[in-house]
């Protein structure tokens, strides 16, 4: 039975294995306060959670201590109940819709498996804003985190299908500090404003070493997109051709600066997603990144690689 200390006057809540925790999952530690509001502490210790989270508290810091892993595998051409497939942006292992969120060291996972095989895998699909990921692993494989907003239809014209948004947001803003990424396909992707500090963004091998993409901005027209400082783009052994982005929209906005980059990364770097027209709206910049693979020092200063 579920046992929840009666300090309310704390709000703070320990999920684990043990007798003294609160909760042995997290879902329903953050449903225990779906009606409070915050400043809420969450501590979650070291294990493997098997859950898909949805977050839709403010004001709340999760920590995790030892090694703890939440772990999901729903995948894009997984079918509903009505035999339809349950789309991309159902899949997220950690869903958040907030403010003010604080996450540390905690490691976010999606093992349904590679694109080639299931589709698109979330393991983080943020629709927050002031949200701080500090220590925390992120992996999968095509997708690996979505940053919101969406752009308003899919390239198809239709809706998208997403979990509930309960607080809409005039900004989406995320910090990545000392994280590690791992993924295939635009496993960084979407059209909020995210900063990755120090953090390691790992390529994984495609069959057949097919193309990678680390990252498809969707960015606003005005807005800010992604900014990579001082962060390591490595790869795993023999993976090669891998593009730093390409646009899911016309006004993506990336930048790399002061990053150590591996080999596996495609000489030409950008890729316009096979439009021309891209190259007349995005800004993928780059400034003093050391790409290993040439021994040489790269300082495209501040400028649009497509000018």
């Amino acid at each position: 039975m579920e046992k929840v200390l009666k300090e309310t006057s704390l709000k703070r809540l320990i999920v684990g294995r043990n007798e003294f925790c609160d909760f042995s999952c997290i879902q329903s530690a953050l449903d225990y306060w779906q009606d409070e509001q915050g400043p809420f502490e969450l501590t979650v210790l070291s294990g493997d959670y098997y859950e898909n989270i949805l977050l839709y508290q403010s004001d709340i810091s999760i920590i995790g201590v030892g090694t703890v892993r939440i772990i999901g595998n729903r995948f894009a051409l997984q079918k509903n109940e009505q035999q339809q497939e349950i789309g991309t942006f159902q899949t997220a292992t950690f869903f958040i819709n907030g403010s003010n969120i604080a996450i540390e060291n905690i490691d976010m996972i999606n093992n349904a498996g590679p694109g080639e095989k299931v589709g698109q895998a979330v393991a983080l699909y943020n629709e927050g804003t002031n949200v701080m990921f500090k220590s925390c692993s992120f992996r999968g494989y095509q997708d690996t985190i979505c940053l919101g907003p969406l752009p308003p239809l899919q390239k198809n014209g239709q809706l998208f299908s997403t979990p509930e948004i309960k607080t809409s947001l005039d900004e989406h803003s995320c910090h990545f500090s000392d994280c590690y990424i791992e993924g295939t396909v635009d496993f960084i992707f979407g059209g909020g404003a995210a900063v990755f500090q120090s953090c390691e963004i790992k390529s994984l091998r495609r069959p057949n070493n097919a193309e990678g993409f680390i990252t498809a901005a969707s960015t606003p027209e005005g807005k800010k997109g992604f900014h990579f400082e001082h962060c390591y783009l490595t790869g795993e052994e023999d993976v090669a051709n891998v593009f730093l982005g390409r646009p899911w929209r016309s006004f993506a906005k990336t930048t790399f600066a002061n990053c150590r980059i591996g080999a596996h990364i495609h000489p030409t770097r950008w890729d316009d997603w096979d439009n021309h027209h891209n190259r007349k709206t995005v800004m993928f910049k780059e400034y003093k990144n050391i790409y290993y693979s040439k021994k040489e020092l790269v300082m495209l200063d501040w400028i649009n690689f497509m000018e």
